[in-house]
């Protein structure tokens, strides 16, 4: 899942239009499939608790004021999903990409769809090299994505499909993407717990990097992909 815009950059002036974010966060969570129902249980609990929906989804962005809470319950709500992932140790991956070093630098960034395409290939790399560590090394990998598009247009989506399959075809200098399933998969995040959960741990990173506040970030630190005991550049990659 993804927060902050992808775009936003002004080409004539060279620089981040204003009130844009400086980054763009996509976040991704690794659950093999015979778990997923316990943390759709949690996940639904926490929602009755807070007297939401269970089968709605409430998004990382989500004001409190919409659903009819005070700011303290949505805070307090968000630290017990973050409490979810922590019993599934090297599950999270985070990509922050610094947009206007890579508008900048990168010739092969124009767009917004090349700044997704990137993160997404980097989100894929380290989830290869954790799936690989196991010793099923030809374990299927099956990738959720929340739609982009609508049901008018699914253009984003057809592009981010596009840039999943390069993806998956020319793999990296590191690694090969063998177990990844032929198709990117994209579902309504009301029906997937686990989409869910990818949306508010790349809410607590983006806060952490775009805002100075590791509130959230702290909690979810234990569950994120780990090399050498170290998060850096492992499960959290900050692209500058």
């Amino acid at each position: 899942m993804k927060v902050g815009q992808p775009g936003g950059f002004d080409e004539e002036k060279n620089e981040l239009v204003k009130n844009t974010s400086k980054y763009f966060v996509l976040s991704g969570f690794m659950i093999d499939a015979n778990k997923i129902l316990c943390v759709e249980e949690t996940l639904k609990a926490i929602k009755i608790k807070y007297g939401l929906n269970p089968y709605h989804e409430i998004k990382w962005n989500t004001k409190y004021k919409e659903i009819d809470m005070e700011y303290s319950q949505i805070m307090n709500m968000k630290k017990e999903v973050m409490e979810i992932v922590k019993d599934y140790k090297n599950s999270i991956v985070g990509i922050i990409m610094d947009k206007e070093y890579c508008y900048k630098n990168k010739e092969f960034i124009k767009d917004h769809n090349d700044l997704y395409s990137l993160a997404l290939h980097l989100l894929m790399e380290r989830f290869c090299m954790q799936i690989t560590k196991s010793k099923n090394t030809k374990v299927p990998v099956m990738l959720f994505a929340d739609s982009r598009g609508n049901d008018k247009n699914n253009r984003l989506d057809k592009n981010l499909q596009i840039s999943y399959l390069r993806a998956k075809n020319m793999g990296t200098h590191f690694v090969k993407f063998p177990n990844f399933c032929d198709s990117l998969i994209f579902v309504d995040s009301d029906y997937s717990a686990g989409v869910q959960i990818a949306d508010f741990c790349a809410g607590a990173i983006f806060r952490k990097y775009e805002n100075k506040d590791d509130t959230f970030f702290e909690i979810l630190k234990p569950s994120i992909r780990k090399h050498k005991n170290s998060i850096e550049g492992a499960g959290i990659k900050l692209y500058k």
